[in-house]
């Protein structure tokens, strides 16, 4: 890197997570019920005790301040905070708050999180988010939530990756409930793309107190997980068919039914939903980006998903690809709305290539800015490794390492923690910090 590269003034450098991962003890959710199954997780474990994040929140907090971090984003487990239908448990109404509390004390802009892949047990059983019902009653969570933290928060995230959840749960079967329906799948994505612009108006009307006096009370999108899709050959017919309607499902139709409020969801094989949500329509106030990989499409192979031959791979096989994070950034700029890199990371339990990686896609992000897209910031996955949901404890994603077989669960930060504290304080890339990575990608 032969130039020193600055980023926007303001510019957001933190890292995210969800409850379940992290908190520990959500026992009343579907997940925690789902891990009791044998063989549900890889690896043999249950999210247990995970970080003990929930005790350990400001000294968790403490590390990112003193890493020169600005934002961290964070779920609201709403199976503790309404654990039976209608009753709000105060205990832990209390925590969040103080959990908001130490982020601010810290200079941490908390970008909150409403459904990140759990669902109250009491719901679950109820039909979870196949029944439209779940919409009414995220909704009112929804504006619980805005009532009781708006004063603290003004920037909310919706909804995380309907299209994973969607998928995962109900195609392939693999998170709870465990269904195998295509049909299902779409409708449940179409009722988290419904839920999301339902919350999206809800946020704006309820969310009035402007919680850091910028002028801007409630500044609301969901996160989309962003995955380039390429046939595998380019000369074949059916993997270019197939990485096209891919693409057309998982990536630009979850994206263009918050700009144009029409759901139109299909595959071949499967029941379409079409509708239009008049609450989705210009439901982005910016576009939250989950990128990681980008996948060859094989259309006629067991696995349909791969990384190309002698690629860079992290712990889970995943392709280290910056230009595909930069092709991510411009295809969701797009969509009009300014782009929050909401998730990015790297399984990489020796941080063999993490620094390296972590240089390679902030050059990224300084390529898509140069293209005209407005990037407000990057939040890495993650602060510390956690419980990677069927995956379990194995890939370590963490800035910061974590002993689970220590009941404390100390963390101990990897190199790669002090690379990215550099570039976060400095708000740029430089010669310095580039050479400090190491090996380039």
């Amino acid at each position: 890197m032969a130039l020193e590269r600055r980023f926007p003034d303001g510019f957001l450098w933190g890292t995210a997570a969800s409850a379940h991962q992290v908190e520990g003890g959500n026992r009343w959710n579907d997940w925690w019920r789902f891990e009791q199954q044998p063989g549900a997780i890889a690896d043999g474990t249950v999210s247990g005790d995970a970080c003990r994040h929930w005790e350990r929140y400001d000294d968790d907090f403490a590390l990112a301040a003193g890493d020169g971090h600005t934002a961290h984003r964070f779920s609201l487990e709403w199976s503790r905070i309404e654990p039976e239908p209608g009753r709000i448990d105060a205990a832990a109404v209390a925590h969040y708050h103080a959990v908001l509390a130490s982020l601010l004390r810290r200079r941490l802009t908390p970008i909150v999180t409403l459904h990140h892949f759990t669902l109250p047990l009491w719901l679950a059983d109820r039909g979870g988010w196949e029944s439209r019902d779940t919409i009414d009653r995220f909704a009112e969570f929804v504006r619980f939530a805005a009532r009781e933290f708006g004063g603290e928060v003004d920037w909310w995230c919706t909804i995380n990756e309907p299209e994973v959840y969607a998928f995962r749960a109900y195609s392939e079967g693999i998170w709870p409930p465990g269904r195998r329906d295509d049909g299902a799948a779409l409708a449940v994505m179409a009722n988290l793309l419904e839920a999301h612009g339902r919350a999206y108006r809800i946020l704006h009307e309820t969310d009035t107190r402007d919680a850091d006096a910028d002028g801007r009370a409630a500044i609301v999108g969901f996160a989309k997980h962003w995955v380039p899709l390429e046939p595998l050959r380019t000369w074949s017919p059916l993997d270019r068919l197939r990485a096209a309607i891919e693409h057309r499902v998982f990536n630009h139709a979850v994206a263009a039914a918050a700009v144009t409020g029409t759901i139109d969801l299909s595959i071949p094989g499967a029941r379409a939903v079409r509708r239009h949500v008049p609450e989705l329509e210009k439901s982005l106030d910016y576009f939250g980006l989950n990128h990681y990989t980008r996948w060859k499409v094989d259309a006629i192979g067991r696995v349909p998903h791969v990384a190309p031959r002698g690629a860079r791979l992290t712990d889970l096989g995943w392709e280290v690809h910056p230009t595909g994070f930069e092709q991510a950034l411009v295809e969701a700029g797009a969509f009009g709305a300014p782009v929050l890199v909401t998730e990015n990371g790297f399984a990489d339990a020796s941080d063999a290539f993490r620094p390296a990686a972590l240089v390679a896609y902030a050059a990224a992000i300084t390529r898509a800015i140069d293209r005209g897209v407005r990037v407000l910031g990057y939040l890495h996955w993650s602060l510390m490794d956690n419980f990677e949901w069927a995956d379990g404890f194995r890939p370590r994603f963490g800035l910061y390492a974590v002993d689970f077989g220590s009941a404390d669960r100390p963390r101990t930060p990897r190199p790669s923690a002090a690379l990215f504290a550099r570039i976060a304080r400095a708000n740029a890339l430089t010669p310095e910090i580039a050479a400090a990575a190491g090996e380039a990608l």
